[in-house]
Parts: structure tokens; sequence; C-alpha cells
């Protein structure tokens, strides 16, 4: 079944709330904020008219990817939790959680998605791709893009009609940006430069996160913690 691109939101995570991308998510602290991140992302694209987000694609993060900012962690596990707690707060906005499936995947996280029971839709590139992920054990509602809209190679299409009211956005957005402040070494302080291995490493240069940064580098701590 096809239906219209505006049933599907693709728009990146760091485009809704600058500066928060999923690597952030990944660097987080206390992971519950993915959750808020969640809730606030829904209400948003909710509001925009769609049905259903795009959290992010089913492969980790690794040294050699061409974005670093649209993976969570290294760890098939911790970006299974992330995901779970975003798609959680999406949810709960009323919006259906989509992974994307295009390019590499990562069997590990797939494992951990269907122990999770966390089979939401997936884009993939074309039937191949849909009868490779179900060979793998993740059965779901498959989908596909083209230029004008989207197709279901499965299962129809489906409407959440509650919704929520979302966080404070600037709150929101302070709370991620400092819990993801990473403490690795003394040395420098580094503005969304991910694998650096000394130093401080931050997500924006706002005012209000470089002195968080200052207090890791004399505290020699801070709540993030390295996803790479």
């Amino acid at each position: 079944m096809k239906v219209q691109a505006s049933l599907i939101c693709t728009q990146r995570l760091e485009e809704i709330i600058e500066d928060v991308s999923l690597l952030t998510l990944g660097s987080l602290g206390n992971t519950l904020l993915a959750e808020e991140v969640g809730k606030y992302v829904g209400w948003y694209v909710k509001s925009k008219g769609f049905s259903y987000y795009v959290v992010g694609p089913l492969d980790t993060l690794s040294v050699d990817d061409e974005d670093y900012f649209y993976r969570v962690h290294k760890s098939p596990y911790i970006t299974a939790d992330i995901y779970e707690k975003f798609s959680t707060g999406l949810s709960i906005a009323g919006v259906i959680p989509i992974f994307d499936g295009r390019g590499k995947i990562d069997v590990n996280l797939i494992s951990s998605l269907v122990t999770r029971r966390l089979t939401y839709p997936v884009l993939v590139e074309d039937e191949g791709k849909a009868i490779l992920l179900r060979n793998l054990g993740y059965a779901a509602v498959f989908i596909t893009k083209d230029k004008d809209g989207f197709l279901f190679l499965n299962g129809v299409p489906a409407k959440l009609y509650w919704s929520t009211k979302p966080p404070e956005f600037e709150t929101l957005r302070r709370a991620v940006l400092v819990n993801s402040v990473i403490y690795i070494s003394q040395g420098e302080i580094h503005v969304r430069k991910p694998f650096v291995t000394t130093g401080v490493v931050v997500y924006s240069n706002d005012e209000f996160v470089i002195p968080e940064a200052k207090k890791a580098i004399e505290r020699q701590f801070a709540p993030g913690r390295v996803p790479w």
C-alpha cells in the first residue's frame, strides 16, 4: 500500500532539537532523558501532522562510519536501551517509531531489539533487506521509500489518536547537553568531535555548556559516558 510522504517524518533529531543528535543521547549519563526527548519529538512531529517518526539506524557506532551523529553507541545493547526509551517517549506522545534498516545493519543490535520486543516498523531499501531481517528473527512491517511517498510491503498504515503535553523545550535541551558532557582526561575542550582520546567532549558551544566542560576538567569528572 502506497502512502503519502507526509505520514512518516524522516527529519533528523538535531534538526528538531539543536545540537541534540543520536550520538548525544548515546553519551547521556542519565539515559531516562532519552524518553523525555522522545516525548518532545513525538509532540513536535504529531503537531506537524505525522503519524510515524524514523528513530535511527539498525547499526551501531564505529570509526569508519560516514556520519557519527546518526549513530547512538558502539554497544548494541546500549543502543537498544536508548532506542527503547526514545521509542517509549514517542509512543506516549502518540507517534509510532520506525527504525532505519537501510545500509549497514548490526546483527547484535537486531538480536537485542528482538529480545526487548522492539520490533517496530522498518524502512528498508527493498524486499531483499526485509527478507534478511525476517531471517534474523525481526518480524515487523517493512516500508520502502520512493521519490513521492512510502510503500508498505506488508501490513497497513496505523495511527495513534492520543497525544501528550511536551517537556519544556529549553529545560530539556539544557538537561541533555549538560548530562552528555564527557570527561576523558585533562586536556582541551572538544566541541562535537567524536573519537577523541583526551580532554572533554561537549555537543554544543552554547554559553551554558562550556562552563560545565571547564568544571569537568577541574573535577576530573563529568556525567556523560564515552559512546565510542
